[in-house]
């Protein structure tokens, strides 16, 4: 039997300084059978001449330039030429652990699934991991996981089956594009698998599109997060949605108290958490249940605990 293709999208753009360690980590695969697509995003600096000079050394290659459009818009072009039976996501500032492509590979064949998540270490401005256990569980659970936010919806920790893409692109210029598309892609699994690796290594950098503009940030934020409130109301998932909502919502107050805790808007938003989890503290448990409390207490002290765990 002919083993796998799997595509590999990489965005490029302004990376010049981390995209060779990127690109190395992934032709370093223990999984060889890649088609490895390196969108240069009309990169300013030496990333598109990077990009050329890799394929010309390695014919599992494909480069594409073009006009700048974002990160989504270079993830699209991606996933229109893609050709492989799985896709895969790297940014162009991060890099993979050798052996990742071919364990999530191993875990969707292994489970019958149609997409493996694996742990995330974060590092620079950010030290911490973020770890799943060998598992498998039915899209129910994904999904009411997912939208909790206890299931991050980073799009590049994962391995999809092609298929799951059909009729789903990610949303041009807007910020937390993969929470904008990550439930409708678990709509359409049966099963979703997990290794308990962290094979994926992202880098936190201050002038990173997420790290820029707080304001905008927030806003996108929270549109996100309540838009899946509206699509889920009168379904199974409504409540999941709600905590989803609220852990939004504790991140953006707890930064507000830092800043700006007497403007009307910080009190409006509060007054709204506290509606919130009054809706979904039931779905809230252990640890986060805690935090949750220590938060609707006192969204200072909160923040201050944050800094000193930044897992939470």
């Amino acid at each position: 039997m002919a083993e796998d293709l799997i595509s590999v999208i990489v965005p490029v753009y302004k990376v010049e300084e981390y995209l060779r360690e990127c690109v190395d980590s992934i032709l370093a695969q223990t999984y060889t059978n890649l088609e490895i697509i390196l969108v240069d995003d009309g990169s300013p600096d030496n990333c598109g001449k990077i990009c050329d000079e890799y394929a010309a050394k390695d014919s599992r290659i494909k480069v594409i330039h073009q006009q700048n459009g974002g990160l989504s818009a270079a993830r699209n072009t991606g996933l229109d030429i893609a050709t492989g039976d799985y896709i895969g996501f790297v940014d162009s500032d991060d890099y993979i652990e050798l052996n990742m492509i071919e364990e999530l590979h191993n875990s969707i064949k292994e489970y019958n699934s149609d997409m493996s998540v694996c742990g995330v270490k974060k590092f620079e401005l950010d030290s911490r991991s973020l770890f799943y256990g060998n598992k498998c569980v039915p899209k129910n659970t994904f999904m009411r996981e997912l939208l909790k936010e206890t299931i991050a919806s980073y799009s590049w920790n994962k391995l999809y089956k092609k298929e799951l893409f059909v009729g789903i692109r990610f949303p041009v210029g807007e910020l937390f594009e993969d929470i904008k598309i990550m439930h409708f892609i678990g709509e359409k699994t049966n099963r979703v698998s997990f290794t308990d690796k962290t094979h994926y290594n992202y880098r936190i950098r201050e002038n990173s599109i997420t790290a820029d503009n707080k304001g905008i940030k927030a806003k996108d934020y929270l549109s996100a997060t309540h838009s899946r409130c509206e699509r889920y109301k009168k379904t199974e998932y409504y409540v999941c949605a709600i905590a989803g909502e609220f852990k939004c919502l504790r991140v953006i107050v707890s930064d507000m108290s830092e800043f700006d805790s007497k403007s009307d808007e910080y009190k409006k938003l509060r007054l709204k958490s506290k509606e919130l989890y009054s809706i979904c503290k039931r779905e809230i448990k252990g640890f986060q249940k805690i935090l949750s409390w220590l938060y609707l207490i006192s969204p200072r002290i909160y923040a201050i605990i944050k800094k000193l765990y930044l897992s939470v």
